[in-house]
């Protein structure tokens, strides 16, 4: 997953900022790092001469470029890594690409120090939930540290316009199994009332899906019905009013097994047969 964002220098100049996400398990050899080193070199390349193209500048624009890996056990042993390269050596060329990294496995341990960074920096609140979704891998055991973050976001003092793409990023990210999550609005719902606040996120959100995954069965049934007609109506003539009020009432079920009786049926009634 990458991002590319054009941002402000605090001098006044722009800059592009590339960022790289990486699950780091994937990463276990020096030759993985390099592939991985590599990868970020390209893509600054790439980036830059898009841009010489739009802006027939003579020179590329300045990209920050930022390696973040996700997903590793912390390791006591080793030190985090803090940079990452790309070098390429052949006579007397040589390529040499450096990136900064950050391990979030850093701040397994620390969540005292995130709660704390937490209240004006935002970053903070979704490095937690990555943690935290790390640490239950398993659904089944993640509301309880879902609903912890929640309760958070609302002591930091965010206004509105901040906790609610915070608190949808945050779902996303300790994502519950499906059984939690009528256990969850409640909960959620609760917060919403003694804060006096109302924010749409997985609420709505599930409705909403819950509401295109009905629209998208009744589309196949009204599919079913039409192609159901169709072939009555090529197979025996034409349908008569009640036939199609039958058939525009039945169930998905009844309408696969009538599609079936079709192939085998000698008259009309014996598509309808269960």
């Amino acid at each position: 997953m990458d991002k590319l964002v054009k941002v402000q220098l605090l001098a006044g100049a722009s800059a592009l900022l590339l960022v790289h996400i990486e699950v780091q398990g994937r990463l276990s050899t020096p030759t993985d790092f390099q592939v991985f080193g590599w990868r970020i070199f390209q893509y600054r390349m790439l980036i830059q001469v898009r841009e010489l193209r739009k802006t027939k500048a003579l020179l590329p624009p300045t990209i920050f470029s930022l390696g973040v890996l996700i997903d590793q056990p912390p390791n006591p042993g080793r030190a985090p890594r803090t940079q990452g390269s790309y070098q390429d050596k052949f006579l007397s060329q040589r390529t040499e690409f450096t990136f900064p990294i950050v391990e979030l496995s850093q701040w397994h341990g620390r969540m005292d120090t995130l709660d704390a960074l937490a209240p004006t920096n935002p970053f903070a609140v979704i490095v937690m939930a990555q943690i935290l979704a790390s640490m239950h891998a398993d659904k089944a055991t993640r509301l309880g540290p879902l609903l912890n973050i929640v309760r958070r976001l609302y002591d930091y003092g965010y206004s509105k316009d901040q906790i609610n793409p915070l608190l949808r990023l945050v779902e996303w990210i300790i994502h519950l199994s499906q059984d939690l999550e009528s256990e969850y609005f409640v909960a959620v719902d609760q917060l919403h009332q003694e804060h006096n606040m109302s924010y749409v996120t997985v609420v709505e959100r599930v409705y909403t899906q819950r509401g295109l995954e009905q629209g998208r069965e009744e589309g196949i049934e009204q599919g079913q019905a039409l192609l159901l007609l169709g072939l009555i109506e090529r197979r025996f003539g034409p349908v008569s009013d009640e036939t199609v009020q039958r058939i525009q009432q039945a169930n998905r079920q009844q309408l696969t097994a009538w599609s079936l009786n079709i192939l085998d049926a000698k008259a009309l009634d014996g598509v309808f047969l269960d």
